[in-house]
């Protein structure tokens, strides 16, 4: 039997050639979308393409392709550590190379992603995040979760309505975005029943929140929401560990319903509807028996008993003497301070990402 030829790896030329060929294709594919983007047209409001791209065109820090991606883009909020001199609020997308296959693809992941970073651009609850080190106010695990549940559902529903718009120039999202957790397809159906987009928005979020499916490969149907509360408490519960063996200082929060309807306000229609007196807005509906042992160990080892004794962010900021906008407005503008113990470049410091990586299926009972 002859032996099969062997190719030798390629050397570093040709690996980055191939990657700057890879990184040409994805911008000729934002190129396309930003089109589809800037063509978008909503008949209650008119050319809310044009406002999307004005309202992200300056916020976005930086787009790059991360080769090594399973998912088809991701936003970037924090970085913990900053190198010094480098800001805490990151504020970028990486897209993987998912996104090289599908340009119809690539417009539901940056739509999605954008109003991700739309809402951490104009949320000052959104940096009361573990992973930012500018702040020393840290919403509590409930609020973490809460909060994770209400940024996906946002982004999902506003990502649905952007791409619903697309289907004239885009037919393909359709098919694209089918495994979506909130497909197209499902938020037309929903809107042709709504008395208004405002209507349809707060309808699409519960329905984002409940839908059953199949988040990995082989894995039992589960709700999606679960899948958001768990991949949050494994977040938290790892940042805040770091944060306390660090010895900081920290003071605990929990988010008021302006907080939430903030989230919901990034961009067009405010998803959560326009009820701040809605006790249902800061209400986790749904926690898995599992998730919720979870909460319940992270809240005693960080010593959280009673989370309706914890201020709210207002509160916190109205004791520390600060508002909301110069809260805001510190944040994004921290940098990392001089560590005199550390390397000059720290590239072992943990990202908040929205990446959505599902947990491993559990193995059958014994």
């Amino acid at each position: 039997m002859v032996d099969p030829v062997k190719k030798a790896p390629p050397d570093e030329k040709e690996l980055r050639a191939k990657e700057e060929a890879q990184r040409a294709k994805l911008g000729q594919h934002l190129k396309a979308v930003d089109g589809w983007i800037v063509n978008l047209i909503d008949p209650e409001l008119g050319a809310v393409g044009q406002a999307f791209r004005k309202a992200t065109d300056s916020i976005i820090d930086h787009e790059d392709l991360d080769f090594q991606l399973k998912p088809s883009a991701v936003y970037h909020s924090f970085r913990y550590l900053a190198n010094p001199g480098q800001t805490s609020f990151s504020n970028y997308v990486l897209y993987g190379m998912e996104a090289l296959d599908s340009r119809e693809r690539l417009l539901g992941a940056r739509t999605h992603e954008f109003v991700h970073a739309l809402q951490y651009h104009s949320s000052a609850a959104l940096h009361a995040d573990p992973f930012n080190e500018a702040s020393s106010l840290i919403v509590s695990p409930y609020d973490y979760i809460l909060r994770k549940e209400r940024l996906e559902q946002d982004a999902y529903v506003k990502g649905a309505w952007l791409c619903s718009l697309a289907t004239g120039d885009a037919p393909g999202v359709i098919d694209a975005m089918k495994g979506s957790p909130l497909p197209v397809t499902t938020f037309q159906d929903i809107r042709a029943q709504s008395g208004s987009l405002q209507e349809a928005f707060v309808k699409a979020a519960r329905d984002t929140r409940n839908l059953l499916g199949v988040w990995q490969k082989d894995a039992e149907k589960s709700v999606i929401a679960d899948e958001w509360h768990a991949r949050a408490l494994e977040e938290y519960e790892h940042i805040i560990q770091m944060r306390i063996d660090s010895g900081e200082k920290i003071t605990f929060v929990r988010l008021s319903s302006e907080d939430i309807l903030d989230v919901g306000g990034s961009f067009g229609p405010n998803t959560f509807g326009t009820d701040a007196n809605d006790p249902a807005l800061t209400r986790i509906e749904n926690l898995s028996a599992e998730n919720a042992k979870k909460l319940a160990e992270i809240n005693t080892k960080i010593g959280i008993y009673d989370r309706d004794l914890l201020p709210t962010l207002d509160q916190a900021l109205g004791m520390a003497g600060t508002t909301r906008a110069a809260y805001l407005d510190a944040s994004k503008k921290h940098v990392g301070p001089p560590r005199p113990d550390a390397p000059a470049q720290n590239d072992n410091h943990v990202n908040s990402t929205t990446a959505f990586t599902p947990k491993a299926p559990k193995p059958p009972a014994p």
